[in-house]
């Protein structure tokens, strides 16, 4: 009976859940950029009694609501960053741009975080009832497409204090996830070289867009000896200009590394910096290497599957 009162409050505050979801949706802030989706969901818990931390383990856009005192603790973790270039009118099925070119929510990172924020209520309902110890607490994770937002808090031991966490994912239909997420490596390849007319005197040009499409060529031939459960992504964020005639002398790519154990996923980023090196070497320009950010895998919990 508890259970199903705690619930009920999902049914009873579905305009709050729902205008969350669809006021991130218009916001569609990227990676580590979500500020107004931050202080909404701030508010939003602090209207409905939870106790709010900000700028948690140092991110801007991180953060934390709790309720309750003593254990267990649970925590329920949301996620609400979009994507770049799929701005889309919510509710219709072709495309159509909200804002031209602008970002949008590509997998449902707007409906992720109104939800685990509708299971944090009800939590928090089950433990007014009940009358019991336990603490919930709603963690805003911010940069999860591509700035790993969970992996400073597992560094500052934000986890630790936690008995169990849960989190979801909006699918085409409802289950419990039993596989996992594989690792994920970002670094950006920044190649500087020597501008010079392209036709006047080339032989004096050293160019870094040379050296990113050789990097790139390099890592083609590496997939036939990867294993199969690795994937390498890349895009190149700096062409060196819009001026065919003159050669680049700065070009940059960034590249995606992933596998389902971490250890494979940092043998196989060994191989790609040696190719960038390499890359260097040929065009004789200057490689400058910048890790972005690295998650491993994530291992799946049998036991608390099973109860789910």
């Amino acid at each position: 009976m508890l259970k199903k009162e705690a619930l009920s409050v999902i049914d009873e505050k579905q305009q709050i859940f729902t205008d969350v979801s669809d006021k991130i949706w218009e916001y569609a802030e990227l990676s580590l950029l979500e500020y107004q989706s931050m202080e909404l969901y701030c508010k939003v818990l602090a209207e409905n009694g939870f106790q709010v931390e900000k700028n948690l383990c140092g991110v801007p856009t991180a953060f934390s609501g709790s309720f309750g005192s003593g254990r267990p603790v649970i925590g329920i973790l949301g996620e609400f960053d979009a994507l770049s270039g799929l701005s889309q009118k919510c509710g219709v099925a072709q495309r159509d741009e909200l804002v031209a070119g602008g970002n949008g929510h590509g997998c449902g990172h707007n409906m992720l975080g109104a939800g685990s924020l509708a299971a944090a209520f009800a939590v928090k309902a089950y433990l007014e009832k009940s009358g019991k110890s336990g603490t919930v607490i709603f963690f805003g994770c911010p940069g999860e497409e591509g700035g790993a937002g969970k992996a400073f808090m597992a560094r500052d031991r934000s986890w630790e204090k936690l008995d169990a966490a849960l989190s979801w994912h909006p699918e085409d239909h409802n289950k419990v996830t039993t596989g996992s997420c594989i690792s994920c490596i970002q670094v950006e390849y920044k190649f500087t070289g020597i501008a010079a007319h392209a036709a006047g005197n080339p032989e004096a040009g050293r160019s870094a867009l040379d050296a990113v499409e050789l990097m790139n060529i390099g890592v083609q031939f590496l997939r036939e000896h990867m294993a199969d459960s690795a994937r390498i992504h890349y895009a190149i964020t700096d062409a060196g200009g819009n001026s065919p005639n003159v050669v680049q002398p700065t070009a940059q790519v960034l590249y995606m590394v992933r596998d389902h154990k971490v250890r494979e996923a940092m043998r196989l980023q060994e191989r790609v910096d040696k190719i960038a090196e390499a890359a260097a070497m040929m065009t004789e320009t200057k490689l400058t290497r910048r890790f972005i950010d690295g998650t491993a895998n994530t291992v799946s919990n049998a036991r608390l599957e099973k109860l789910l």
